[in-house]
């Protein structure tokens, strides 16, 4: 049986776990945020923790890659490189060891003559663009190639693959289509205006469907919703016949030739001119930060074209050095790889929720017994205040609730049938029954106020807490028995008193009996 006392520190036990649960999830949610959407570092930073150069791809056993201009991350990791000057798609793994090459030199129907831009879908067919002969060819999972796109008027620029879509940049806009090559919708309207396009170099695709465009010869980078609507511009047209002198702060770009997108919100734009890339915020096209400069050495570029992403490593076609240069950004890895070196800190909140349910709102029911204590005894009105709320039989309700002020009731009718059964099996009356029924099926941690033995037993043996009249008063400091014990001792103090002798004569008297002995 459960004391007040213990039931007051119970109490308190929940406050301080809640409060702490509520300081945990907040102080997580921080670190979690300021993890999450951290600025990454620059490419030249050498910590495992940062942005990094990883290694340059120049290409494999003495056959040097010559002015590649496209590149590809497949599924698996593979970096798929259109090699322009040698006409053909090599194929590294994700460590830069060669692994094949597909694609035959030449002008007929599916050779490659110009390959510029390489795409591969999840399933292993890969789409090569073929600037000079006007087509895309498309190669099968064996690499073999199996049919071409062409395209009468503009010649296609790029190719981009998501989901099942299949995306083309043309001089004056973007097609979109399936990936068994039927082009069937797009935004296609030649111009400076926004949501208008002027040799699109690349496109990139947000994880919410957003569509961000390099649009090289309007010198920015536009974002389009799904409808095609433009959500924002970074970067503006220039004056016709400036676009080498034009440096006015308006001007963004040197020239914007590709663009990636990642899972965590950033995009990353090659300006091939300036042989640099630009990272944007998807969302705003905030500017975040330039990384790179031109040069030679490892993480410069010289005169970049293609990008792609794909978790956390982002390749480059780094054209006019003659080489592929691989980078990996841990800045900007999967949200489950940003959570998971929190999950310890992660946990505690989560295992301490998990303890909650032991703390769980108490309920008081209240039997006529303590009911009838209560109303009689001079300390019920602060029994009230310290017990707060209860739940009765309305017989019980309708009894006592004008009489005991200060508590809040609350009625339950109990089952007929299963309060005749509690009656018959621990030999109680009707509302001690109906009391126990009530306990027996609460809610949360459950309480019984009783006084009678019957019950107190038959709550024991069905797992119900019982608190009784005296617990209540011992927790207030007025007791009943301490009371009783402090007049038994009062009782004996008075009798010792009447014994000792009071009279001043008698006890000089006794005094001199025993100076004479």
């Amino acid at each position: 049986m459960a004391s007040s006392s213990e039931l007051a520190t119970r109490r308190t036990i929940v406050v301080t776990v809640v409060v702490l649960v509520v300081l945990l999830l907040i102080l997580g949610s921080l670190a979690v945020l300021n993890y999450v959407v951290r600025r990454p570092a620059s490419f030249d930073s050498d910590a495992e923790t940062e942005r990094s150069f990883m290694f340059s791809i120049y290409g494999f056993e003495g056959d040097l890659l010559r002015r590649p201009t496209g590149v590809d991350i497949d599924a698996a990791g593979n970096i798929h490189v259109a090699d322009t000057g040698k006409r053909r798609i090599v194929v590294f793994n994700e460590e830069g060891g060669f692994e094949y090459v597909y694609g035959n030199p030449g002008q007929g129907a599916t050779d490659l003559w110009n390959p510029i831009d390489v795409a591969v879908a999840d399933d292993g067919r890969a789409f090569v663009v073929d600037k000079s002969e006007n087509k895309i060819v498309l190669f099968d999972v064996a690499h073999t190639p199996v049919s071409t796109i062409t395209f009468a008027e503009e010649p296609p620029l790029s190719v981009e693959i998501s989901g099942e879509e299949l995306i083309v940049t043309t001089g004056s806009g973007i097609l979109i289509g399936t990936l068994d090559g039927e082009l069937q919708t797009g935004y296609v309207a030649r111009g400076k205006a926004p949501g208008q396009f002027d040799r699109p170099a690349s496109v990139a695709v947000g994880e919410d469907g957003t569509l961000y465009v390099a649009d090289s010869l309007n010198y920015r980078v536009q974002a389009l919703d799904s409808n095609g609507e433009v959500l924002w511009t970074y970067g503006e047209p220039i004056p016709a016949g400036e676009a080498i002198k034009f440096s006015d702060a308006s001007r963004k770009f040197g020239l914007p030739a590709s663009i990636a997108a990642d899972e965590n919100g950033l995009l990353y734009v090659v300006d091939g001119l300036n042989g640099e890339i630009q990272i944007l915020d998807q969302e705003t096209g905030e500017f975040i930060e330039t990384i790179g400069d031109i040069g030679h050495e490892d993480g410069q570029f010289y005169y970049p074209e293609g990008i792609s992403y794909s978790n956390g490593v982002i390749a480059v076609a780094d054209k006019f050095n003659d080489r592929v240069e691989v980078f990996r950004t841990p800045g900007a890895t999967t949200a489950l790889g940003r959570l998971l070196p929190l999950a310890p800190w992660l946990a505690a909140p989560a295992l301490l929720l998990l303890l909650i349910p032991l703390f769980r709102r108490r309920s008081n029911i209240i039997a006529r017994s303590f009911a009838e204590n209560m109303s009689a005894h001079e300390a019920g009105e602060d029994v009230a205040k310290a017990i707060k709320k209860v739940i009765a039989s309305p017989a019980v309700l309708d009894e006592f609730e004008e009489v005991l002020d200060g508590l809040k009731w609350k009625s339950r009718e109990p089952d007929d049938d299963a309060v005749a059964a509690l009656m018959d099996n621990y030999d109680l009356g009707e509302d001690d029954a109906q009391a126990l029924w009530i306990a027996m099926h609460a809610r949360g941690r459950k309480v019984l106020l009783t006084d009678t033995e019957q019950v107190i037993e038959a709550a024991e043996e069905n797992g119900v807490t019982v608190v009784t009249f005296e617990d209540v008063l011992k927790t207030l400091g007025v007791s009943d028995e301490q009371a009783a014990a402090e007049e038994a001792t009062v009782a004996q103090g008075d009798d010792v008193v009447e014994e000792v002798p009071t009279d001043d004569t008698t006890a000089t008297e006794d005094t001199a009996d025993k100076e004479s002995e």
